[in-house]
């Protein structure tokens, strides 16, 4: 900034300036007036430099003021950008709140509030920690400070000592405001953080809420159904076993009804301890619903999952005397089903599971059944619904396997039965049929007996002559099989051979009695490839004939019971042999 003398000196020069011009214009105007005869030259020679001197003098103090606000503002310009860049680049917020060159608030304005911020202190900027008015009501946010602190009498002192002082300190009011809400800040996101982890631990106490049943700690039926997904898909493609349990306690509504729902809820809770410390470690178990639980145990074979449901079942007597109740009331049927022998899916391995569940019941409580073990089952009246209910939706490889399990009742090899099926196979290309309708028949001579698990095994397996009722109750089997089948999708190609195959050529078979070419030709071929393998086992009426006894009946039977071009081409395929080595056509 230049110094007082410089201007000084600057305005003698102006003055001096001036004062010569106007002496030029008073020669100049005597002279003018000497030739027309004025009388006033004398004035203008005295009087007009003056003037000139004075004018050049306001005129040159004043330029030389705006030149010095100028630089003022220049430099002020300059400071304050300095000021801004440090501060942002540096990001030095921290504001100082003593200067020296401020004077002392509370002494300047002899305050006695001792409860003041300020009180006491020396050469603090009061604006920014107290009240204005020095009264000691400390303001909240700066906001609040701001339009009264250009009333405060120290502040006016600070900020008159040099005129960039007000800029300066509007810029550290500026700080100390975001210095107070970068505070504001991080006490909020400690807050939010705090209260993040308890909303998370809400959230998984929720979650697991609502994948555990409350009554007995296990997981429930939805979690059940996802945990299930998961595991088979681990499975699927592997040569890992899994297996199923389905545990469902027997005349469990007894207990209720007698001793009251409380009595109940209590055997629920036993019977899960007990399911959960025989599991442990081993798989993952559920209460499906109501009073049926389930475990699922991965890497474990059917047989296995059968040695771990027959210990529960054993266990299940404990339960009556924790809880006392009478012998007899406590007590559970198993049914175990396993991937890859039994399903091929989730929901097939659960209707798997199910159905062996019901083969349990069926064969008197109180035990572990398999899927594919159907011995001694005794289905009564309205199991044929449940039963379907269990397989609708299954996979074909579930209703293939009740199939076989269904055969193994009747005594045939797997042997003779993949044989046949062969020998089904060439029929069907003999006569043209294409690759999806010869896939077609090859499940259908594995499912057509599907129906006789709705005969008791008491009847299939009597050695004796069966009565009319009873020989009546076998001939219901192809109606039973449409029934359980009738909700597969992929099977209703199937449904008519099932249906049909004990239809006769002459007319006389059943259940329609159709005639001739009116008998589906798949119903025709699964005929006589059943007919020839129940001639070749033992039945109550008849010993096991050998196969050259066998194919001659299927020829005596040609035109009467069976399509005589089918028995020619079959008999052309099987040709006699003992072993039923099959020589393929063409």
């Amino acid at each position: 900034m230049k110094s007082s003398s410089v201007l000084r000196r600057k305005a003698f020069i102006y003055c001096i300036a001036g004062a010569a011009a106007g002496l030029t214009y008073a020669v100049f105007a005597y002279f003018i007036e000497m030739k027309l005869g004025s009388d006033y030259g004398a004035m203008h020679i005295g009087v007009a430099p003056v003037l000139a001197g004075v004018a050049s003098y306001i005129i040159g103090r004043e330029a030389d003021r705006i030149n010095q606000q100028s630089d003022m503002l220049a430099e002020a310009k300059d400071n304050f950008s300095t000021l801004t860049h440090d501060a942002i680049t540096q990001r030095d917020w921290n504001v100082s709140f003593e200067d020296p060159a401020i004077p002392t608030c509370w002494e300047v304005k002899n305050c006695k509030a001792q409860d003041c911020p300020s009180y006491g202190r020396h050469h603090v900027r009061c604006w920014l920690i107290a009240g204005t008015y020095c009264r000691g009501e400390v303001q909240g946010r700066f906001a609040q400070k701001l339009g009264d602190c250009a009333k405060c009498e120290v502040y006016k002192a600070s900020i008159e000592r040099d005129p960039i002082n007000e800029i300066g300190e509007n810029f550290n009011s500026l700080m100390w405001a975001l210095r107070e809400k970068e505070e504001m800040l991080a006490e909020t996101n400690l807050e939010l953080q705090k209260q993040y982890g308890e909303l998370e631990l809400l959230h998984k106490q929720a979650r697991e809420m609502a994948d555990t049943d409350m009554l007995t700690g296990l997981r429930n039926h939805a979690h059940f159904q996802h945990h299930l997904q998961q595991e088979v898909d681990g499975t699927r493609g592997s040569d890992r076993p899994l297996s199923l349990i389905m545990l469902d306690l027997d005349l469990f509504k007894s207990v209720n009804d007698r001793f009251g729902h409380q009595k109940g809820d209590e055997v629920l809770q036993r019977v899960g301890n007990l399911i959960r410390q025989e599991v442990g470690e081993l798989g993952y178990s559920a209460r499906y619903g109501g009073e049926e639980f389930t475990v699922v145990l991965p890497d474990c074979s059917a047989e296995a999952a059968m040695g771990i449901a027959d210990n529960m079942r054993r266990k299940m007597k404990a339960v009556e005397a924790e809880v006392n109740l009478p012998s007899g009331f406590v007590g559970g049927s198993f049914g175990v089903a396993d991937m890859p022998d039994c399903a091929s899916d989730a929901a097939s391995l659960i209707s798997a599971a199910d159905s062996a569940l019901l083969f349990a019941k069926r064969k008197g409580r109180d035990r572990v059944a398999y899927f594919r073990d159907l011995s001694d089952t005794e289905l009564r009246a309205g199991d044929l619904d449940k039963l379907h209910s269990r397989l609708e939706g299954a996979s074909l490889q579930t209703i293939r396997a009740l199939a076989e399990a269904v055969d193994a009742t009747d005594e045939y090899t797997d042997a003779e039965s993949a044989k046949l099926t062969n020998v089904a196979i060439a029929i069907a290309k003999n006569l043209g049929m294409n690759q999806e309708q010869t896939d077609a028949l090859s499940l259908a001579t594995k499912l057509h007996d599907i129906g006789k698990v709705g005969i008791p095994s008491s009847i299939l397996r009597k050695k004796d002559k069966l009565s009319p009722e009873e020989l009546s109750l076998v001939q219901q089997h192809p109606e039973i099989g449409q029934r359980l089948l009738q909700e597969a999708e992929q099977l209703q190609d199937l449904i008519q051979a099932i249906l049909y195959h004990h239809e006769r050529w002459d007319g006389e078979g059943y259940p329609e009695k159709l005639k001739g070419e009116e008998i589906p030709v798949m119903a025709r071929i699964i005929g006589i490839t059943d007919a020839y393998r129940a001639m070749l086992s033992d039945r109550p009426y008849r010993r096991a004939l050998t196969p050259e006894q066998a194919l001659e009946e299927l020829r005596k039977g040609a035109g009467t019971q069976f399509d005589p071009e089918l028995v020619g081409l079959f008999v052309q395929l099987v040709g006699g042999s003992d072993d039923i080595e099959l020589r393929r056509a063409g």
